[in-house]
């Protein structure tokens, strides 16, 4: 099976990877030719669900390379003790509409993206807004976009690995700043990345290095309780972050003591936290 989607103002060619050769004899020679060969493009597909590839092309943005029974249908991860689990739902038009945000990002026109080139991380939450953006512009439910919310915070629940995806603190940004409604009524995705891209705060590897190792702390293996102040300045923010989520799989009374113990709620600085944190400045 195969067919198109639209990114932008251009189409994409879905291509399923069972049916892959017959699926790219669709494209133009010029286009074809910018692609590996077949078996290189199974290996980068690796495992995954999907995965795009942009083409220069005046007519297509790219081709979606699709296996759907590499796309979960839930999402789990172990949680103070306990494993918790995640339903996902409309996995395969979420699945699309992420990669079709891959190439939206590739064909923009937006300054703020075509700079300097991208890190994954920037790609990833990139593509993730331009999920939301499309989900509200399609009139779907705003619970589909706290679904892939929940899935890049639980994502990092059960490996520190799936970082590059966390776009949790960008997302973060975005609901915060526009209602579902607002999100609707931009008329395509620069427009949307012209607005808010400028006020944006942007996280440093440095940073995202510190996210890390507190994730690690907290739901790794060696996760150890005795060193509450082990990250302390990164604590508040990481639970803003993921407080939705653990209330979604803990509920919220569980998810607040929990969140508490952890160090992750807001709270006023004791005296020694303050010299902690003067040490941490210096």
């Amino acid at each position: 099976m195969s067919g198109d989607i639209h990114s932008q103002n251009s189409q994409a060619l879905v291509c399923h990877v069972q049916t892959l050769a017959l699926c790219l004899a669709q494209l133009p020679e010029s286009a074809r030719q910018q692609l590996p060969d077949i078996e290189r493009l199974r290996q980068d597909m690796g495992q995954r669900g999907a995965m795009a590839r942009p083409i220069q092309h005046d007519d297509i943005a790219g081709v979606i390379l699709l296996n759907v029974d590499n796309i979960p249908k839930a999402s789990s991860a172990l949680l103070n003790g306990r494993v918790y689990s995640l339903a996902l739902h409309n996995t395969l038009d979420m699945t699309l509409r992420h990669e079709l945000g891959h190439l939206a990002i590739t064909s923009s026109n937006s300054t703020y993206l075509t700079q300097k080139r991208l890190t994954t991380f920037q790609h990833e939450w990139l593509a993730d807004f331009y999920l939301f953006w499309s989900l509200a512009k399609a009139g779907q439910p705003i619970e589909l976009a706290w679904q892939q919310y929940h899935r890049r915070n639980i994502g990092i629940f059960e490996s520190v690995d799936a970082m590059s995806h966390w776009s949790t603190p960008m997302l973060t940004q975005l609901l915060e700043s526009y209602s579902w409604q607002a999100l609707a009524q931009f008329e395509d995705f620069d427009a949307l990345i012209d607005e808010c891209y400028p006020r944006l705060k942007q996280y440093n590897q440095d940073e995202l290095n510190e996210y890390a190792s507190l994730i690690q702390r907290l739901f790794g293996s060696t996760m150890q309780h005795n060193l509450p102040h082990y990250m302390f300045w990164r604590r508040p923010e990481m639970g803003r972050f993921i407080k939705p989520t653990v209330e979604q799989l803990m509920g919220k009374t569980q998810a607040h003591q929990w969140l508490i113990q952890q160090r992750l709620a807001e709270q006023i600085l004791t005296e020694d936290d303050a010299s902690h944190e003067a040490g941490h400045k210096l």
